[in-house]
């Protein structure tokens, strides 16, 4: 029995789709989690119940306009069959994350284990420290940091989550607009003021507050992560939109354009292997070439699952799931689990606070004694070679802290939180992240330690500058953009500008164009190696220079 395959005893064979497998190229082969935890068989993913109305039993009358016969057939042919998409498409399907019991990757649960040790034997000697030095096992100052603002902090973030429904109204506005505010003319616009007033103000809050630290840095990566779903659900709706509009237009050919479809590539394809002149159908008969264009028309207008169409999604319960849904881009349709597996979401819950506890122990006990000693020393040096040495002390001192640190707040945000929205919302695709510790460079980690921003980035950033720019443009302005997001963090927690995290973020570039160069790529252990040394060398060095500098 090959690797991701399980027999089970009605005789059917399950392919489980894990991280690392070959994607499924047709709809019809994605799959739910039937009631035992194992994925279901082909095509009984059909059978779930997704609580919209796909419209399969109503009957098409046949004197329908040629626009919804064209949907009729489309959804019939979607889960048939898989075509590039015009609107670049993220695939999701039901699969497990690495750390998960259930997945195959197993054979390195032993350093799991043993990372889980370590941290163990980190709290058990902590605390003993402390009742030797102060008679109580823990310190009562940073716990100071989670109650300060408490409540202004949970009334904030729940008026700027509710405040981007705004975006639904807008968008009904858009679509009914005939005029200069469709979406294709002034609403694409529109919405962009929307999105940056709406960053601005909500990033500018917590410091007129004169929040913590901690409440900041959790309240600015929230709004982050709301402005691209945002994004993500204005500007795919928005050009669904105009595609509705096309295809109804194509009812009286006449006067309606008959122009191809523009075709980009999907999230699964190399950019750098398509371009538009290949997907522009040559058809012998103007009657045949229509046809095909109301095809395809049709098809963007249906979920790749094929069971909601546009402009079905646009209600508020719509919205509120795909907020709630562990995602960046917004789609149609997600692929679903049946049901809410309460063990799985208490574990996922009780480890995002224990998560949250060892940080707090790391924090307090090995990194600000640290930050704070260097501090005092900064103070009364009066040469560079001594202020060389004191940063060179801080740097090495943080290095194991800052490791311990990364692996958690990845094991915390990934693996658990994420996880647990997705229980919630019984998200089937928990492919959150891949193998990134055996990356070779930084653009390799970019795209496997951070899938969700991988996919808005690629979908909405990159793919979006394709058409207007060159390659290594649309990498540059992707790259710009995330370093302006990471800088953004960085003066949340430090309250300075100072653009370490923007040029070291920047300086991955050449050092990837570096180590593809002939005499390097290849040698994979040596760029893991040069990756992981960068990286925990990186991560203290930025802390150091920020608040010491």
């Amino acid at each position: 029995m090959s690797a991701g395959q399980i027999h089970h005893s009605n005789g059917y064979t399950d392919h489980i789709l894990r991280p690392r497998a070959l994607r499924q190229m047709n709809p019809s082969s994605l799959r739910g989690h039937s009631e035992d935890g194992s994925l279901m068989p082909h095509g009984a993913l059909e059978a779930l119940d997704t609580g919209v109305s796909s419209g399969r039993s109503t009957p098409i009358p046949p004197d329908a306009p040629p626009s919804a016969q064209s949907i009729s057939s489309a959804r019939r042919q979607v889960r048939a069959q898989q075509k590039h998409r015009i609107f670049p498409t993220v695939e999701y399907a039901a699969r497990f994350s690495h750390f998960d019991p259930r997945s195959e990757h197993q054979d390195f649960r032993g350093f799991f284990s043993l990372f889980w040790i370590g941290l163990a034997i980190m709290v058990i000697t902590t605390m003993l420290r402390n009742i030797r030095d102060t008679g109580y096992p823990m310190r009562v100052r940073p716990w100071n940091q989670f109650t300060i603002n408490i409540w202004e902090l949970a009334l904030s973030d729940g008026a700027m989550v509710v405040s981007t429904i705004l975006i639904l109204p807008l968008h009904r506005l858009f679509r009914a607009s005939n005029g200069w505010l469709r979406w294709g003319k002034a609403g694409m616009a529109a919405q962009s003021l929307y999105q940056g007033s709406w960053l601005i103000f909500w990033v500018s809050w917590p410091f007129l507050l004169n929040w913590t630290w901690t409440a900041q840095v959790f309240f600015t990566l929230h709004t982050l992560v709301m402005l691209m779903k945002m994004h993500s659900y204005a500007f795919y709706n928005g050009h669904l939109s105009e595609t509705r509009r096309r295809l109804s237009e194509l009812d009286e050919p006449e006067t309606a354009s008959t122009a191809s479809a523009i075709r980009y590539p999907s999230s699964k394809s190399p950019l750098s292997q398509l371009s538009q002149a290949e997907d522009v159908k040559k058809h012998e008969d103007e009657k045949e070439a229509l046809a095909q264009l109301r095809e395809d028309l049709a098809i963007e207008l249906t979920s790749p699952l094929g069971h909601v169409t546009y402009p079905q999604n646009l209600t508020s319960w719509n919205y509120v799931d795909y907020v709630l849904c562990p995602t960046l881009c917004y789609e149609l349709e997600y692929p679903r689990t049946p049901r809410i597996v309460k063990s799985e979401l208490l574990y996922k819950i009780l480890a995002v606070f224990g998560c949250i506890f060892l940080l707090t122990i790391t924090s307090e006990e090995f990194i600000l004694p640290v930050l704070q000693e260097s501090a005092s020393r900064l103070e009364r040096i009066e040469s560079i070679s001594e202020f060389a040495l004191v940063l060179a002390e801080s740097v090495s001192q943080l290095l194991f802290p800052f490791m311990v640190t990364f692996l958690l707040v990845f094991l915390v945000i990934f693996e658990y939180v994420l996880g647990a929205f997705a229980e919630i919302t019984c998200f089937a695709d928990r492919h959150f992240y891949s193998d990134w510790w055996n990356s070779c460079d930084w653009l390799e980690f970019s795209r496997e330690w951070n899938i969700p921003v991988h996919h808005f980035f690629r979908r909405h950033v990159y793919s979006a500058s394709r058409p207007h720019l060159s390659r290594p443009m649309a990498t540059l302005i992707t790259f710009l953009i995330s370093a302006i997001g990471h800088e953004l963090v960085m003066g949340c927690i430090t309250k300075k500008v100072r653009g370490y995290g923007f040029l070291a973020q920047m300086s991955q570039l050449p050092i990837v164009m570096l180590q593809r160069t002939k005499w390097v790529k290849g040698r994979k252990v040596l760029n893991n190696v040069f990756f992981w040394i960068s990286m925990i060398l990186g991560l203290s060095m930025m802390c150091a220079l920020y608040v010491l500098v």
